[in-house]
């Protein structure tokens, strides 16, 4: 068993009747829990938060579940683990949650020009292109560390400002609204990356 399943052996253990199978990915200083590649929910030092979208259709229900003043990121919400027993296959809100959240993102319209991602416009567009990020499925498959790193090694001078909007055009999160902690991994992430393919780390974090 490796760090991340030990660390998570509680939270899979609650969820497994309830959704199945379920992968765990690290996500920051947090646990992603994701069920058909979409991600549901995080999991840190037995704090439970789950994505609860406002047009849920059973969020009326979810007070008795919830605290709902707990809120991390915008949209997690707190399941208090002393709740957890209150959950049942009889009221299995949970499965409905994580299939309209599979659906929203099936659903959704990816954009089809990199320039109307979040802080993206025509001249970064036209940087990428340049540099073999030609499309805004490349830009997801390859990631916002790779491809900085990518044009680092391509000689061209970049700032760590491109790094952060990178990551929100990715994240649907405006660069702005970045914290610290947030740039701190990137960066990290970054300077990792660089050192792998060879070059000097940049950052000092």
């Amino acid at each position: 068993m490796n760090k991340v399943q030990n660390n998570t052996i509680k939270i899979r253990g609650f969820l497994k009747p309830f959704v199945g199978s379920l992968i765990v990915k690290t996500y920051f200083s947090y646990y992603g829990l994701f069920k058909d590649d979409t991600m549901f929910g995080l999991y840190k030092n037995n704090q439970f938060f789950l994505k609860i979208p406002n047009n849920f259709s059973k969020k009326d229900n979810l007070s008795n579940f919830l605290d709902l003043r707990s809120v991390l990121m915008g949209d997690f919400y707190l399941f208090p683990e002393d709740k957890w027993e209150q959950l049942s296959q009889k009221n299995n809100w949970l499965l409905t949650l994580v299939e309209e959240l599979n659906l929203a993102k099936q659903n959704a319209v990816e954009p089809k020009l990199i320039r109307h991602l979040p802080n993206m416009n025509i001249n970064l567009e036209r940087l990428l292109y340049r540099n073999g990020v030609k499309t805004v499925h490349q830009l997801y498959k390859l990631g916002a560390v790779k491809v900085f790193v990518r044009l680092i090694e391509k000689g061209i001078d970049v700032a760590e400002t491109l790094l952060f909007k990178l990551y929100g055009a990715l994240n649907n999160q405006l660069v702005y609204t970045l914290d610290h902690k947030q740039k701190a991994t990137l960066l990290k992430k970054a300077d990792s990356e660089l050192y792998d393919v060879g070059l000097r780390k940049r950052f000092t974090i």
